[in-house]
């Protein structure tokens, strides 16, 4: 059970005891983000638990009315009644899961919530409650909490290494090592379902048990008993409608594991027929022929596919079509190609009515419907195109769709315009694009190159020694290494490297840049920190960008005499979204940033921030505070004096620098928080210069140390005010980190942490 520890850590607070709330503070941080034992003599608001509940139900604004409420409420002693234990925990529990789906709310102060819920909820014995926030906890985490508490930088190696993890009755038998910060969410959802099946609840554990099974199944473990556990679960649930999606789910991941041909599926599949009372389904046929292929009875197989597949596209919204298309493409591989490309035009027509997020399960519905049929889509196209031009094209045209749908789909906005791609042709004599694929079965390698007569697109042979699991190990390897947990990053480099530039390295020119979109697990790593087999980082052979689709990124200009507003916060932090430690040395940062000539704000407000927006022009924006990713940017902020302030908000004060004609070229964040190795959260750098309206953003993989991070930047505008490139002085800054001679600053972690997105001139 030692995994099941890991959830407990991640829920925890950084091990500090709080310090004594601000008078304004609401209510329900004062209570659910306390330490259980301090809650005891609570009283709380009357009817409002109740009322946040009911709100919460109304529709697709409901959190949000209902974490207003819980916010609005002080403790006025004419409208408060003394609460018990249990009453407590069900207020936290709803507090937790209003901030946590709320577009105002904090993954990161929901897990706290969620803890404080849970403990309580033990302390009560309400064994059914426990279950539910041990559910909500685990969705907070994979909404994009961090694993730890705010405000921790790096200083070195080691510095953040975890503490042993403390038992919690239920979930964790006995005390144990805590396991790696990748299994943190499949520790989460572990927890939840032991919770269940202790509360004997059927629906949690069903749902526990698919998302567990999900995440056993993409490390290549044994999902056998959770999926077995699900679907005894499911066939106990009283909602029919829901029951069937479980049963679905559950089956069709089962033969994802490749354990569809045993008497598991044999019994699921008896029982998904008897909840939809009719062999017509197009799911159940589409279920039947899956497990039919595994037996080998590929005519049977076929047969039902195609059943499925006909079916399916008969009803009105044919969500399911693209998946069972790509089903006939396994059954029929003569005609593989044909149905893969069904697949993707099935896609194309339905992608833009999806809804982005399971209601029942709360899974990414671009995860589990949008990624597969793109990634087989590009591999069919790549699989016969050689070096034709033509064929490599459209190979890249599917893969930008996928990129530009990726980052939509983070940024939360269908609405967000796309700009005019980047072509070869726009590519200097010395810049290279590009463009690695990950696929299941292999690595391609698309690149262009500027200044050659045929602008166009070309690959190197594909390497199938390597895949995208493989890959993202490596990543997760190197990344997490890096931020501090290790030092052993270099053996990751080094194959990253061989994997994704040796093979184009002849392309690349002294002094040349490298623009890369990456894929997936790619977005998580630092592409300065890669090293050759000689030992030399690749920051040190080209300038370096990343854009995350070529629809939204642009070349740029050069900024030659730039106008730039710092602003910065030192104090900490007490807020509704968190608690955010002091950041020492900040105001020195934005001090030497905005220079002699350049506005500095310090300690920062809304207020202020937009005053200075308004009046003056600005070509970048130093933002020396925190700055926190939760999955999507509508939920993302940076956090100013006494309050937080989101991307959207962040964009519409830029507005007015962008009507006064001078477009923002550069967003510097430089005390960003992401959650290390996740390349959802790495998603968010490039949400933030989009989002924003930035030309490109400046911001960290992980956390550095302040007096790190002060010496990169020092050495960044130094160069940047010389008219230097933004990619260019980025690479100057970090040679000179890193060649340094005293060596203060060698450790790549701290000089490779900061990336560049988007715009590269």
């Amino acid at each position: 059970m030692a995994i099941v520890q890991t959830w407990m850590l991640a829920l925890a607070l950084n091990g500090q005891q709080p310090p004594a709330p601000a008078v304004a503070m609401p209510q329900m941080v004062v209570v659910c983000d306390a330490p259980p034992t301090a809650t005891t003599a609570t009283l709380l608001p009357q009817g409002q638990a109740a009322g946040a509940r009911t709100l919460m139900r109304s529709g697709e604004d409901g959190a949000d009315a209902a974490l207003d409420l819980l916010l609005g409420s002080g403790a006025d002693a004419a409208t408060v009644s003394a609460a018990d234990t249990r009453q407590l925990a069900e207020y936290c529990l709803i507090a937790g899961e209003a901030m946590r789906r709320a577009r105002a709310g904090s993954q990161a102060r929901a897990l706290a919530f969620l803890r404080t819920a849970l403990d309580l909820a033990d302390t009560a014995g309400d064994a059914p409650l426990a279950a539910r926030a041990a559910w909500e906890g685990a969705l907070a985490l994979a909404g994009g909490a961090p694993p730890s508490g705010s405000g921790v930088r790096r200083g070195s190696l080691g510095a953040m290494r975890s503490t042993a993890a403390r038992a919690i009755p239920g979930c964790a038998g006995v005390q144990g090592a805590i396991e790696a910060s990748a299994r943190r969410l499949e520790a989460a959802f572990a927890c939840a379902l032991n919770r269940a099946v202790l509360a004997d609840d059927p629906r949690l554990t069903a749902l526990a048990a698919l998302r567990l099974a999900r995440l056993e199944k993409a490390r290549k473990a044994d999902a056998a008993g959770s999926i077995a556990r699900g679907l005894d679960a499911a066939t106990r649930m009283q909602d029919v409608a829901e029951r069937a999606v479980l049963q679905r789910g559950l089956l069709m991941l089962a033969c994802d594991a490749g354990l569809c041909a045993g008497e598991t599926a044999d019994s699921g599949v008896r029982a998904f027929a008897a909840t939809l009372g009719t062999d017509d389904s197009a799911s159940l046929a589409a279920v039947r022929g899956r497990i039919a292929l595994a037996r080998g009875d590929a005519q049977a197989a076929r047969g039902l596919l195609r059943r499925a597949v006909f079916l399916e596209s008969q009803q009105p919204l044919p969500q399911h079509l693209p998946q069972y298309s790509l089903y006939l493409a396994d059954a029929e591989p003569g005609r593989a190609g044909e149905h893969v490309l069904a697949a993707y035009r099935a896609l194309e027509r339905v992608r833009t009515v999806l809804m982005p997020v399971d209601p029942l399960t709360e899974e990414s519905r671009f995860d589990l419907v949008v990624r597969p049929v793109f990634e087989r889509a590009i591999g069919t196209t790549l699989g016969g195109a050689g070096d034709d031009a033509a064929a490599l094209g459209e190979a890249q045209r599917i893969a930008e769709a996928y990129r530009s749908a990726e980052l939509q789909n983070s940024l939360g906005a269908e609405c967000v315009p796309l700009r005019n791609p980047v072509t070869p042709a726009d590519l200097q004599p010395s810049e290279v694009l590009l463009y690695p694929l990950l696929l299941e079965d292999r690595v391609e390698l698309l690149y262009a190159t500027g200044g050659e007569s045929e602008r166009r697109y070309r690959r190197m042979p594909p390497d199938r020694s390597i895949n995208r699991a493989s890959i993202a190990a490596l990543a997760q390897r190197m990344t997490t290494s890096l931020s501090g947990e290790s030092d052993d990053w270099e053996a990751a480099s080094q194959a990253l490297y061989a994997a994704l530039i040796a093979p184009i390295a002849d392309k690349l020119q002294p002094g040349g840049t490298l623009v890369i979109v990456p894929d997936g697990p790619l977005r998580q790593i630092s592409f300065a920190a890669l090293i050759d087999a000689q030992g030399t980082f690749l920051m040190e052979k080209v300038q370096l960008a990343v854009v995350p689709a070529l629809s939204f990124a642009a070349p740029g200009t050069r900024d030659t005499d730039p106008s730039i507003i710092a602003a910065s916060l030192e104090k900490e932090m007490d807020l509704a979204v968190g608690r955010f430690t002091r950041l020492e040395g900040t105001a020195a940062e934005a001090t030497m940033a905005a220079g002699d000539d350049g506005v500095l704000l310090t300690d920062f407000t809304r207020a202020s921030l937009a005053g200075a927006l308004a009046r003056r022009p600005a070509s970048v924006l130093h933002l020396a505070t925190h700055a926190a990713f939760n999955g999507r940017t509508e939920r993302s902020f940076i956090v100013a004096d006494n309050e937080a302030i989101t991307l959207p908000d962040l964009r519409a004060m830029l507005s007015a620098n962008q009507l006064r004609g001078e477009a923002l070229q550069l967003l510097v964040l430089s005390a960003c928080e992401t959650a290390v190795g996740d390349d959802d959260q790495a998603m968010g750098l490039a949400g933030a210069a989009v989002e924003a309206g930035a030309a490109s953003a400046l911001a960290s993989l992980w956390e550095v140390n302040d007096a790190g991070t002060a010496a990169l930047m020092e050495a960044f505008y130094t160069h940047y005010r010389a008219g230097v490139g933004r990619a260019r002085a980025l690479q100057l800054a970090q040679i000179d980190l890193a060649r340094g001679a005293d060596g203060q600053w060698a450790d790549p972690g701290i000089w490779s942490a900061f990336t560049l997105v988007g715009s590269w001139r």
